[in-house]
């Protein structure tokens, strides 16, 4: 990014000292103004790619802490004695997580929800489970 910043500073200044080196007083003021818009442009721009390249960095990371929710909150359905025999699917996005599968009684939804809620992270739980043979 600083690269890109050097360049686009570097490249307005030489053609200012382009456009400046052979004109005269008037033609100097018209051809400095355009070197300053051409410079807040040039800012601008740069100023764009920050934030376009902060977004996707952040984007990014929203999908590795959905994937790390995701692989917590089946951790703690693994380790319940209860649920061994279940079979819950997990799904998280933005730390919403998404619990859907079969149980064996109707206890185990509760259980697998309080777990799921109290996986640091996780913001809101879902929950479309069923009851086997129901």
């Amino acid at each position: 990014m600083k690269q890109h910043k050097w360049m686009i500073s570097s490249t307005a200044m030489a053609l200012s000292l382009l456009i400046l080196g052979g004109c005269s007083e008037a033609s100097r003021d018209t051809a400095q103004d355009k070197t300053e818009q051409a410079m807040e442009s040039a800012k601008e721009t740069a100023s764009d790619i920050a934030d376009a390249t902060q977004e996707k960095m952040q984007q990014a990371g929203e999908y590795v802490d959905d994937a790390v929710l995701t692989t917590r909150v089946k951790a703690a359905l693994i380790e319940d004695d209860n649920l061994s025999d279940s079979n819950i699917n997990v799904e998280t996005v933005n730390g919403t997580v998404m619990l859907t599968g079969t149980v064996k009684q109707e206890a185990d939804i509760d259980t697998a929800e309080n777990l799921a809620s109290n996986v640091e992270g996780v913001k809101d739980v879902e929950t479309d489970i069923q009851v086997e043979g129901e």
